[in-house]
């Protein structure tokens, strides 16, 4: 096997300790997951189960990573005011609190805001996570890093965010959050420009287990 392409990035350190990384709109990213140490959301959500797929057999235990390379206009971002941004993401962006809460970890009280009086119909983190019935099987579990490529040609920053997930069905979870996001106000903002579809294989299972096996084998 041989390394095709790569791309450099980074975390930025929670502020506050505590907390949740910052990406580079100053804003906490992934602070609403699928819990990693439940074994039911895992294998309902992040595992895939050929048993109840046309997935192939040596795909059990793997997950399907996405890779989506997201630009973000800082420059442009910066020139919006606070209270417009807040709106525009869901949450308070010194605190990460949802607009209608007091604690970074509190479930947005979507119910009780159906018109989108305090959270926006339109924020990120409502259309990304509506926080229905029929929406909790499309939960990813994602992670984020920062990057910095300096500038571009014109002298604009070259710089936002490599976000990845990992999810049982691509097409079930990560196509269908996108879907939901289209024609958000944040596009203004971002420029997707690349990644990828990807299987994670399953790990090793013990010292008689390799890497690849049942794959392999």
């Amino acid at each position: 096997m041989q390394i095709n392409w790569r791309i450099d990035g980074f975390a930025s350190p929670a502020r506050p300790a505590g907390t949740v990384p910052r990406n580079l709109m100053g804003f906490m990213d992934g602070i609403a997951n699928p819990s990693v140490t439940s074994a039911p959301q895992l294998d309902s959500l992040v595992w895939v189960d050929p048993s109840t797929s046309r997935e192939p057999s040596w795909t059990a235990g793997g997950s399907y990573l996405v890779v989506r390379l997201i630009r973000m206009f800082v420059e442009f971002w910066d020139r919006v005011d606070i209270e417009e941004q807040e709106t525009m993401i869901g949450r308070r962006r010194a605190t990460g609190f949802p607009l209608d809460a007091d604690s970074l970890y509190a479930t947005p009280d979507y119910a009780n805001d159906p018109t989108g009086d305090v959270i926006p119909l339109t924020a990120h983190m409502r259309l990304a996570n509506p926080r229905t019935p029929q929406s909790a099987s499309s939960q990813i579990l994602r992670r984020a890093y920062n990057y910095d490529r300096g500038i571009d040609q014109v002298g604009d920053l070259d710089m936002g965010l490599i976000f990845t997930c990992f999810q049982q069905d691509i097409g079930r979870q990560f196509a269908t959050v996108q879907t939901r996001l289209i024609g958000e106000p944040l596009i203004d903002y971002i420029s997707p420009f690349g990644g990828g579809y990807f299987l994670a294989l399953p790990g090793v299972s013990g010292p008689s287990d390799y890497y690849g096996r049942a794959l392999l084998a």
